[in-house]
């Protein structure tokens, strides 16, 4: 193939450098009563008639049975399973067989979440006219004990499970639900141990690689019930994870950080819960049989394997790369790759349907990686990421697992500037001499960001953009056995952080990194130290705790539970910058990111602080984690015209606000500390930016609604408005706390349990009410709106303490 006006060095290697010279980086209530009749303006939007109470109990149920703990769960459950399902497939067992012991691991938590669900049913089915206090299930709780000695990992699920059930127990049996429920408690208890296998199934198929597929979604059915119009389905090639709006792709090549598939869809508590919504609000028994048959059917439903498949595709093709004979073509090799690859990027199915691009394609980046593959060029190549600082890693490799290195550096590089050309506009895609262009500078950005010097000195003098921020270094697929799951990069950095860096540098939620420093690492203030920097980059399905839990040489890492995968942070340009001296290493976070679902291409850096590890407490099973950070939820509940914000103050801020109260400080000195935790949080949340911290409570939420996507749709001018307003009320509420319950909080902080949660609940707090409008297309004009909500006299504010994370 002819590389037309398209030229690049790539076709013309001639060493790789391993003479020249490289320079070394720097180191340096009760519902609202409305009208039962349709509206206008509802008319206007297509929406049938419908009934409010229903929509009303409905919002309540998926509000009251959220429990930001209930994710953590399922989180470490699926941590677990994937770590299992790794093991067996490093240990020489097929997919297949990895599948098949999975299974049978997790068959014994399936029977005994159905059998506590059967225990609840024969102590509380018969009782529907009898109100259910909280204490009382607790005690059921507290003395219910499983039949058989779960496993460890399988301990904490299983008790965040209980309390979920009990909260729909206690929703069916209370005196507000009786108004609106069709069904007896007992047969809808029963029905909900259908729910289970479903559930710990869907959460089994994302740890191997695969997405649950269902056939008819519970947030659709949902919502047609409830007489909401059908939503329009985003396009695939436009819609971002959580509905927010994407980020305007670049002239020339796209971002490399992408959404992969999945991203969109809901967690598996979400669905879950909107499973049990669907259940309480069956009309009778028959359709209550009726759903719970839709559920085991859509459960049995084959997953599509689309991380599966690249991970297999991917080993494939480093394989391929490494057995190529002199001469011989990788062209077929790519041909077969690009298509699994591409599966694996929501945003590049338009790519998919062409198959001439995809041809073409794989025809242009098999000439590119010609001078790269081959018995005389991996050799140059491996030795070349060698002395690019692979070493320094102190991989534990074979070897034959260090001669296929080369070859995985290609594949990753190859499998990059696929993912970059996935993100061009469609006009490009259908013209052969902008595809070509393009897809060559596609090419050249993914060999500056994964391979390490093979240019000759001068033209790197030349062309400086083809080595990614002038930094010598390549980046490794790891783990060396097994799926593939992250990269790292081969250089570490050693850096000294000063009080000026820790306050600059942002989290995923766009805290200060010395917050990470004072809550997890025990780092005073103002202190500056050495430290060592390892940067890493995602791949398509990658969880924070992959990374986590394969760099057991990585001081501080080793560990896949949330805390532990919560110290690495993201790798941004002006983190890079802040650290390291280098922008270009850092790769932007998408709007409204969420942490919990990575896109591809996202780089992340990890802090090691030599002779500092992360503090740590007792978890329930009485062994050491990482202790919990500081951290703030948010829910606008119309229903009850109340906000609610939780804020979880991490065992070290909790510690030293006590200390200053001990002291009897000056009022404005405890205050202030906690006006800056709000300061950087608040914003974001109801600005939209922060979708796992924000809920929203209203009659008008539909189904599967994302809340950040719903705020959206409020000017800025009102969110900004309501975060400066809520800021407020929640430091009087502070400061009346301080006075009137300074020895409840100093006694939670004398508790064992890991830091302390303050429940704030702001109550009829002025237009709550117009922003719930609002939220869903209706209401007064922005301005107007705005002054409402600053015109209002002070809510009543009300905060409760306790010892430990309460954030449910």
């Amino acid at each position: 193939m002819t590389v037309g006006s398209a030229s690049t060095p790539f076709l013309d290697v001639q060493s790789f450098s391993a003479q020249a010279e490289v320079v070394e980086p720097e180191t340096n209530a009760l519902p609202s009563s409305r009208s039962p009749f349709i509206t206008v303006y509802e008319l206007l939007e297509g929406e049938s008639t419908y009934d409010d109470p229903v929509r009303e109990a409905y919002a309540e149920i998926i509000n009251e049975l959220h429990d930001e703990e209930f994710d953590e769960a399922l989180f470490e459950l699926q941590t677990h399973a994937r770590t299992l399902h790794d093991e067996h497939m490093s240990n020489g067992a097929s997919r297949n067989e990895a599948d098949r012991a999975l299974t049978q691991h997790f068959a014994a938590l399936v029977r005994e979440s159905e059998a506590m669900v059967d225990a609840v049913a024969r102590e509380y089915g018969g009782r529907d006219q009898t109100e259910i206090v909280e204490s009382e299930f607790e005690e059921f709780a507290e003395r219910y004990t499983s039949a058989l000695t779960l496993d460890p990992e399988f301990e904490n699920f299983f008790g965040k499970l209980v309390k979920k059930v009990g909260r729909a127990v206690k929703k069916v049996a209370s005196k507000a639900w009786r108004g609106i429920k069709k069904l007896a408690l007992g047969p809808v208890l029963r029905r909900i141990k259908a729910l289970v296998k479903p559930l710990l199934n869907n959460v089994l198929q994302r740890a191997i690689g695969k997405l649950p597929e269902s056939v008819r979604p519970a947030a659709q059915l949902l919502a047609q019930k409830l007489g909401f119009a059908a939503a329009a389905e985003p396009s695939a090639d436009t819609a971002e994870p959580g509905g927010a709006t994407p980020p305007e792709q670049p002239d020339a090549v796209g971002s490399p950080v992408q959404p992969v598939a999945g991203s969109d869809q809901a967690t598996p508590q979400e669905e879950f819960d909107q499973q049990i919504a669907q259940m309480m609000l069956a009309e009778d028994e028959v359709e209550l049989e009726m759903e719970a048959g839709r559920i085991r059917s859509d459960a049995a439903a084959a997953p599509n394997p689309v991380f599966a498949n690249l991970d297999d595709a991917r080993e494939q093709f480093i394989q391929e790369l490494s057995s190529l004979k002199d001469g011989e073509s990788a062209e077929p090799y790519v041909e077969n790759f690009l298509p699994v690859a591409l599966h694996a990027l929501r945003i590049a199915i338009p790519m998919i349907g062409r198959p001439r691009v995809v041809k073409f394609l794989a025809k242009l980046l098999a000439k590119l990686i010609s001078k790269l593959i081959g018995k005389d060029s991996a050799p140059a190549l491996s030795t070349a990421m060698v002395e690019a600082g692979m070493r320094m890693l102190k991989l534990e490799a074979t070897e034959e697992e260090q001669s296929g290195v080369a070859s995985s550096v290609v594949a990753a590089t190859v499998e990059e500037a696929v993912n970059r050309v996935a993100s061009l506009p469609d006009y490009v895609l259908d013209n052969q001499e902008l595809l070509e262009a393009f897809a060559v500078e596609a090419f050249e950005q993914a060999a500056a960001a994964n391979l390490p010097p093979v240019l000759s000195e001068e033209t790197y003098r030349q062309r400086p953009e083809l080595l990614e921020a002038g930094v010598n270094a390549g980046w490794i697929l790891l783990p060396l056995r097994g799926p593939k799951r992250y990269k790292k990069c081969s250089r570490t950095f050693r850096v000294r952080v000063t009080p000026h860096m820790a306050e600059e540098i942002e989290g995923f939620e766009g805290e200060p990194m010395a917050e990470y420093l004072q809550d997890q690492m025990g780092m005073a203030e103002g202190a500056d130290f050495e430290a060592e920097v390892h940067l890493y980059e995602t791949l398509p399905g990658t969880t924070l705790a992959d990374i986590a839990k394969a760099e057991t040489t990585t001081p501080g890492l080793g560990s896949a539970d949330e805390a532990t995968a919560s110290q690495l942070q993201p790798l941004t340009p002006a983190a890079a910058s802040a650290l390291i001296g280098k922008p270009g290493l850092g790769r932007n976070l998408p709007p409204g990111f969420d942490p919990r679902k990575l896109p591809a291409g996202q780089r992340l850096f990890h802090l090691a602080v030599p002779g500092k590890r992360p503090l740590t407490a007792l978890d329930h099973r009485n062994r050491p984690r990482p202790r919990r950070r500081s951290h703030i939820n948010v829910t606008l509940d119309d229903l009850k015209d109340q906000i609610r914000v939780c804020v979880y103050l991490s065992e070290t801020r909790a510690q030293k606000m006590a200390a200053r109260l001990r002291e009897q400080a000056h009022a404005g000195t405890v205050a202030l500390g906690f006006h800056k935790l709000l300061a950087s949080r608040i914003g974001p949340i109801l600005g939209g930016l922060r979708p796992r911290r924000l809920r929203i409570a209203h009659a008008a939420m539909r189904p599967g609604l994302n809340a950040a996507t719903a705020m959206g749709n409020l000017p800025a001018q009102v969110s900004q408005r309501l975060a400066a307003k809520l800021h407020e009320w929640m430091m009087r509420g502070f400061a009346e706390f301080k006075k009137t319950q300074t020895p409840k909080f100093l006694s939670a902080t004398e508790d064992p349990a890991d830091g302390v949660s303050l429940d704030f609940t702001i109550q009829a707090p002025p237009g709550l009410k117009e922003v719930g409008q609002a939220l869903f297309g209706k209401g007064m004009p922005a301005a107007a709106l705005a002054a409402k909500i600053s015109a209002g006299s002070q809510p009543n504010v009300r905060v409760e303490v306790f010892p430990r994370h309460h954030c449910a």
